[in-house]
């Protein structure tokens, strides 16, 4: 009886609470069934690809470690306190990005004000699991200044926060979003008109910005029975005087180098550096990969993303940003002056751009 008591309590749990979000409507589902990457059940990636972190590759005593080293970190595996940068987002210049920790940057171009996945919570449907590092001080959303557009490009917990979402709804201008995550948004009282979903090479302006919504190799679900339902992505945003590439979450693909080429490359890139792991590489990439894809996209400026936030692998916190540093050193060393590539390592809620990015290596301090 216990456990019929404890399924039904976890199966409520899933059905009532709206962090799991909602099932696309009827209008969104029409568009859906239209995508050349929809097979009629769960959308594909563009490559063959292992589509989850869960299914991880090896034995049960490997699987076990696995699940040890999440359970019981080793010591020095994440940071006892994060130094940040006091945010000071309203003063915001054209120009200028913040980087708020994982995948989250805020940045401003021609007088629109641009948020990339923002992420303030844990990352995770249990409360209590899945918390940020600490942080001082810690970046709050009552810091963030009115919002053009968010970006959202995959419905994932770390990626998609139903607590930020509701909170910042009231000062947001639009939501860009894949195919079938409208209806999460919907859920959590953000206004339909302010909502806008996309397939893949889709794209709309705002301000003489255009924005398109570009592959990645990844997977989505926020339960247990919608895996792959919604679409997951990247973005491309093409501003009159500067060029933005957010890779959001995926492994290695060589549509890298064919977004590159379609853009004729970017002015920066923020690309995904961090929650990896040999296993589950077909759907994150390694450091190395990392830094390939920004030489694929033809950044000028990588700045490392998805790590320093939440511990959701195995590696130590440093690591990511380590091992691509090393990778880029490699590529410019063998690499003509005008072909090389800046590495961008801003404190958390350091105000920064293109012109003057800083390169320190706080994480030692």
């Amino acid at each position: 009886m216990l456990i019929v008591g404890l399924v039904l309590v976890i199966v409520l749990y899933v059905n009532l609470h709206p962090t799991f979000g909602d099932s696309p409507s009827d209008e969104s589902m029409a568009k859906i069934k239209k995508s050349s990457h929809f097979d009629g059940v769960h959308f594909q990636n563009l490559v063959k690809t292992q589509a989850s972190t869960v299914r991880i590759k090896g034995d049960k005593s490997d699987k076990w470690k696995l699940f040890k080293n999440f359970l019981f970190p080793p010591k020095g595996k994440n940071p006892e306190k994060i130094i940040t940068q006091k945010l000071n987002a309203k003063s915001l210049k054209n120009g200028e990005f913040i980087w708020l920790g994982h995948s989250t940057v805020l940045f401003k171009t021609d007088s629109t004000t641009i948020i990339t996945d923002p992420v303030f919570h844990n990352a995770s449907p249990v409360p209590f699991t899945v918390q940020p590092f600490k942080m001082s001080p810690k970046p709050t959303m009552d810091d963030l200044p009115f919002i053009d557009a968010v970006l959202i490009s995959h419905d994932h917990y770390d990626h998609l926060d139903y607590k930020a979402i509701k909170t910042l709804k009231a000062k947001v201008g639009h939501f860009y979003v894949p195919l079938g995550v409208k209806a999460h948004l919907l859920r959590w009282g953000v206004a339909e008109n302010k909502i806008s979903e996309y397939d893949w090479y889709e794209e709309t302006t705002i301000n003489n910005i255009k924005l398109v919504f570009t592959p990645s190799r990844h997977f989505s679900g926020r339960g247990v029975l919608n895996h792959r339902k919604t679409l997951w992505g990247s973005w491309a945003v093409i501003a009159p005087k500067m060029k933005v590439y957010f890779s959001g979450d995926g492994g290695y693909s060589p549509e890298f180098k064919k977004i590159g080429q379609k853009f004729d490359g970017f002015d920066i890139a923020f690309i995904e550096d961090g929650a990896y792991n040999k296993r589950w590489k077909e759907v994150h990439m390694l450091p190395e990969q990392s830094a390939q894809a920004g030489i694929d996209v033809g950044a000028k400026v990588i700045l490392p993303i998805h790590w320093a936030k939440f511990d959701l692998s195995t590696h130590q916190w440093t690591e990511p940003v380590q091992r691509i540093k090393k990778a880029l050193k490699q590529h410019n060393d063998t690499t003509a002056k005008e072909q090389q590539i800046q590495l961008a390592t801003p404190r958390i809620g350091e105000i920064f751009s293109l012109e003057s990015f800083p390169r320190l290596e706080w994480w030692t301090e």
